[in-house]
């Protein structure tokens, strides 16, 4: 890392703002030869430390720009290096002109994320907090932000922090059993040690389950609609989604193929899917909507079963005909603006795990209560505090570590001394290492001269 990058940091296109970013050894060097106030160029000495410099940038006798120009001086920057920001009105043709000066000037392009690269490097980040600012980036609704967030401020390295101080504690009081077995020393029983090692476990299975839980509301919940031709499906999903998406008519058949729309719902993404409605039919294109619906509808997160509540008179038929479909569905009876007498919802309480929901579309009766047990369905939607994200590379860390743990008990168990069990406990360590890029093998000798008298 001893040459100097630069690169346009902000997106592509026309904006406000355009920022060039460069670091590196002689990127405050480079820069002042650019940066004119005064009628003349600014020195290197000149230019303070995290002070906003407005200024022209211009190359040779040519004014470019009006800028702002700030210096972070190493090791207080995003890259631990000296850091140079150079914002410009955003006109990519302006932006690349200035930028291709730089590079003549001794500066080379930047490597797709060579900056943060650098700030890993230079231990201003941890391999998980490099991670969340990708996903902090690329973040699709605001769930998925709220997460990122929570990682770019060390939310999974205060938990590898926690979780290696526990095993570096675990594997001190093995080496020392091992190591000062002839001293007069008091140890933990073989339970106390497995109970530490099941607390430690638990808090790995918990993390991953919490995250599996996020990745499912990340990758959006399919919720489908499904039902008999005319009972409203297509108005439920205008409704939900606030437009005209679905087409709505009293002709039995109008929607033949699934139509789907993404909403959020309180910050998470969640794919609404309604389906052509179900009848016994001769059409053949007919035909085909209604086994993709019956395929949407196996693979939906959330299934609502809607039913004409005006319409239907043998209830008893109805749920022994759907009484499959019905397990674990929501039962949306619509239309109740014109409810008759038929109705009678006591008739689906022998289904197991069902919910019935009465609602009307045209007067939006009952809404708010069916977007409550969506809610719950998905699991306290929005609630960020709740979960934690992992990557696909922390997720496999973690899972490696339980199966180290799983190892270390087994043998513990088997009745295996220290000096077997205590590899498994190695191996879990240098997972921990693995996930956010630092293993330290040394810091156990710390711990044990720190609790153990052995200077004689």
């Amino acid at each position: 890392m001893n040459d100097t990058i630069a690169a346009v940091s902000t997106s592509s296109g026309a904006g406000a703002i355009g920022i060039i970013r460069m670091s590196g050894p002689e990127a405050l060097t480079i820069s002042s030869s650019f940066l004119f106030s005064k009628n003349k160029f600014l020195s290197p000495s000149e230019i303070l430390p995290r002070t906003a410099i407005q200024c022209v940038f211009q190359i040779g006798d040519r004014k470019i720009d009006q800028i702002l120009f700030f210096y972070f001086k190493s090791p207080n920057s995003y890259t631990g290096e000296d850091l140079c920001e150079f914002h410009f009105h955003g006109n990519p043709i302006l932006l690349r002109e200035a930028l291709d000066a730089i590079f003549r000037a001794g500066a080379r392009p930047a490597k797709q994320g060579e900056f943060s690269r650098r700030a890993f490097l230079n231990e201003k980040l941890d391999l998980t907090e490099v991670e969340a600012i990708g996903r902090l980036i690329s973040a699709r609704s605001r769930f998925e932000l709220e997460l990122a967030q929570k990682n770019v401020f060390g939310e999974v390295t205060r938990f590898t922090s926690n979780l290696r101080s526990q095993l570096i504690s675990l594997k001190a009081e093995c080496e020392a059993e091992i190591d000062f077995s002839t001293e007069d020393l008091t140890y933990e029983s073989l339970e106390e040690r497995k109970t530490r090692i099941e607390n430690v476990k638990s808090l790995c299975q918990t993390l991953i389950s919490k995250s599996s839980s996020a990745e499912k509301l990340i990758q959006q919940f399919r919720i489908v609609l499904y039902g008999e031709p005319n009972t409203g499906k297509s108005s439920l999903m205008n409704v939900l989604l606030g437009k005209e998406r679905s087409i709505i008519s009293e002709i039995p058949g109008t929607t033949r193929d699934y139509i789907s729309e993404e909403i959020l719902l309180e910050g998470i993404p969640v794919r609404l899917v309604d389906t052509a409605g179900v009848r016994e039919t001769t059409d053949h294109i007919e035909k085909l909507g209604i086994e993709r619906s019956e395929k949407e509808f196996q693979s939906a997160d959330i299934r609502l079963f809607l039913v004409d509540v005006s319409k239907k008179e043998n209830w008893k038929e109805f749920i022994n005909k759907s009484r499959e479909r019905l397990e674990g569905s929501i039962l949306i009876a619509n239309k109740i603006d014109i409810l008759n007498s038929s109705w009678d919802r006591n008739l689906f309480s022998d289904v197991k795990d069902l919910i019935v929901l009465e609602i009307s579309c045209k007067t939006k009766e009952g809404i708010s209560n069916l977007l409550d047990a969506i809610k719950e369905r998905t699991g306290k939607l929005g609630h960020s505090e709740d979960y934690v994200l992992l990557e696909e590379r922390q997720r496999y860390h973690f899972e490696t570590i339980v199966r180290c743990l799983d190892k270390t008990l087994h043998l513990l168990k088997e009745g295996a001394p220290a000096e077997i069990y205590i590899q498994e406990i190695n191996y879990a360590l240098a997972e921990i290492g693995e996930v956010n890029g630092k293993v330290d093998t040394e810091e156990v000798l710390g711990r044990i001269f720190s609790k153990f008298c052995v200077g004689k």
